[in-house]
């Protein structure tokens, strides 16, 4: 399949469509189903300007919360109201053998924690996966699931030295319980008592995370000194607890929303105060080092919400937000790998496809950035002749590395067309086209992976890669129309998790598969517009 661009703008995700705020008498359902969604996520923002992103309940966080509780003895009511979401939870099945086994064993049922591994990671090929085994071995093993696993070297296992803060703190805990768990406590130094601190204080998780503050309050709750602090964070759980009285993985992804959100209501022709607003609200929430984390107060920065960031300051005003963005420029260039890519959090750490593609998108733009642009391009293209374009990371999704492919490349060769790494981008986003045609399902849809049925966020990253290929107007319309099917009457959709974390347990960020639609469905709009 030849490459031949679109005539767009540049390969961003805010591609513009001729969609006023509210579509004229007699516009088509294409258009109409676009202002329905672009007024929903309008309707999203909250006081601060973001837009509200909160994450579902989880059966992991809400069996440990549980455990929590109970070895602290507090608040009867927040315990029955875990336990009634963990019993709800396997009576409609759980998301993974994992969860499964991690809610029975807090339940105090009988719970194959081993087996549940097994199933669980069988079948995971990523660079985390052996500190996944270790990570949800000693979860399992704290709930009664599993027997502690052998570790030879303990202190070189549990050592997350350079890795993102978060992580660090969770594998601080993961090494208290560890030692305590098999009697060995005198394996635990003061510094790793002291990672652990701020999970005791008040106030929301550090880094927005709960999975990492409630490992950390089961693990400071060995100390006695902490015994005072511990019980008064377990009181605090009931106000973080769902509607369905589970607890989530993180605080929220505002951030995340509001840059991704923005760039889709920038594309389906938002009034210019909306994302003026939305922009001012990001341009707050910027960290002193020039990135941004997936939600308000996060002061970890990370690749993929800085280049989303970097983007829509970039398109909704420019002249503005120019130090902001420059800052954020800084930030993604500091992070990049010795063989191009980008990692998600810090330097030195594996690179990704799909982060990758999102700080090329970021980057392009700007001409002093050329050589930093290539570097990653050759990588992107590298990894899919190697092991091929359908990265499951983050996103539990093929179509999602698949569509920020496709994007890098067009930002890529719209902005060096006779570059010498011009010719495989060209081919790289060939494949990647090729692959999503090959596997559009006959109801127009797409799945997590091809076995998968449709859902509309898998739907919706593979429509934004398609519709900007010539020559596909066909499944670009079979898509849409798989997706306006599925609107509900209050203008939103409803989909399967998609986003992981610790990859690969899936957990439910609702409002991103809105803001993913309504990007899906931008794309589909200029491109059945193309001649």
């Amino acid at each position: 399949m030849t490459y031949r661009a679109l005539p767009l703008p540049r390969a961003s995700l805010a591609v513009p469509g001729p969609l006023p705020a509210r579509p004229a008498p007699g516009a088509g359902p294409l258009d109409r189903a676009r202002a329905r969604l672009a007024a929903r996520l309008t309707a999203a923002a909250g006081p601060d300007g973001l837009l509200r992103a909160p994450c579902d309940g989880r059966m992991l966080e809400s069996a440990l919360a549980l455990r929590l509780l109970t070895a602290t003895e507090v608040d009867p009511d927040a315990r029955e109201r875990l336990t009634r979401h963990l019993k709800t939870g396997l009576d409609e099945g759980a998301p993974d053998p994992v969860q499964e086994a991690a809610a029975r064993a807090a339940l105090g049922e009988y719970a194959d924690g081993r087996g549940a591994l097994a199933r669980l990671l069988g079948g995971f090929d990523h660079f985390t996966a052996g500190r996944k085994q270790l990570m949800f071995r000693t979860v399992l093993a704290e709930l009664g699931a599993d027997a502690f696993p052998e570790v030879p070297h303990p202190d070189r296992t549990f050592e997350a030295r350079g890795q993102q803060r978060w992580l660090i703190t969770e594998m601080a805990a993961l090494k208290v319980l560890h030692a305590f768990g098999t009697r060995s406590p005198e394996r635990v130094a003061e510094d790793d008592w002291r990672t652990l601190e701020p999970c005791a204080l008040p106030g929301p998780p550090p880094y927005g995370n709960h999975l990492a503050r409630l490992l950390a309050l089961l693990a400071l709750r060995l100390r006695p000194r902490y015994a005072a602090a511990v019980r008064a964070r377990a009181r605090e759980l009931r106000e973080v607890l769902c509607e369905d009285g589970g607890v989530p993985f993180l605080t929220g992804m505002d951030v995340f929303a509001t840059a991704t959100g923005g760039l889709a209501l920038a594309g389906a022709g938002a009034p210019a105060p909306v994302l003026r607003a939305l922009a001012v609200a990001l341009a707050r929430q910027q960290n002193p080092d020039g990135g941004w984390g997936f939600d308000r107060g996060v002061g970890q920065s990370d690749v993929d919400d800085t280049a989303y960031c970097v983007e829509f300051l970039r398109t909704t005003a420019p002249g503005r937000y120019g130090a902001g963005v420059s800052a954020g420029e800084r930030y993604l260039l500091a992070r990049q790998g010795a063989d191009g890519g980008f990692p998600t959090f810090e330097r030195g750490t594996a690179s990704e496809v799909a982060i990758t593609a999102a700080a090329v998108n970021a980057l392009a733009p700007e001409p002093a950035h050329r050589a930093a642009v290539a570097a990653a391009v050759r990588f992107v293209t590298a990894r899919q002749e190697a092991a091929g374009p359908c990265e499951r990371s983050w996103s539990l999704n093929e179509s999602n590395a698949l569509f920020r492919t496709v994007l890098a490349h067009d930002s890529f060769l719209a902005a060096a067309p006779g570059h010498p790494a011009a010719a495989g981008a060209a081919r790289a986003r060939a494949r990647a086209v090729a692959r999503l045609l090959a596997t559009q399902h006959p109801d127009g849809g797409w799945g997590h992976v091809p076995a998968d049925p449709s859902d509309p966020i898998s739907t919706a990253y593979a429509l934004i890669a398609v519709a900007r290929t010539p020559g596909t107007r066909a499944a670009t319309a079979r898509a849409v129309r798989h997706l306006l099917e599925r609107q509900r009457p209050d203008g939103g959709f409803t989909s399967r998790p998609d986003q992981a974390g610790p990859r690969p347990l899936a957990y439910h960020v609702p409002l991103l598969t809105d803001v993913c639609v309504l990007l899906g469905l931008n794309h589909a709009r200029a491109g059945l517009a193309a001649p």
